[in-house]
């Protein structure tokens, strides 16, 4: 490390220490950060939603077993604001698509996976 380095980093510190000194207001008491870490801990009092509450709805057009793929007529999917419409879904577990018939109702939740294609999450079948 330079003089020159040592010398702005002495500077700096000690402007910080003049404007802390300046301002009290600026600083903050180590006290005042154990409040932020309680809250944070503290356990919510709003009750956790049912997963079902945002499942979305839709018949099982076509099973793709080797992909792990599903295309599916859906209706409205709330949690990414996507109209009813037919498309294909990939599945976060492959395996379930051997288990799925198309023309099955099922219950689903789909994310976003910012890669241009939609994973379902969770699926279940729906009373015929």
């Amino acid at each position: 490390m330079s003089a020159f380095t040592t010398l702005r980093m002495l500077s700096s510190a000690t402007a910080l220490g003049w404007l802390l000194a300046a301002n009290p207001a600026l600083a903050q008491p180590a006290a005042d950060h154990s409040a932020h870490a309680t809250q944070a801990a503290a356990p919510s009092a709003a009750p956790i939603a049912a997963p079902s509450a945002d499942l979305t709805e839709g018949i099982i057009t076509r099973v793709d077993a080797r992909s792990g793929k599903l295309t599916i007529r859906h209706g409205e999917i709330t949690n990414l604001g996507m109209p009813p419409m037919t498309m294909v879904f990939a599945l976060k577990d492959p395996v379930q698509a051997q288990s799925l018939q198309p023309g099955a109702k099922v219950a689903f939740r789909a994310e976003d996976t910012g890669g241009g294609s939609l994973l379902i999450t969770h699926i279940e079948t729906a009373p015929q």
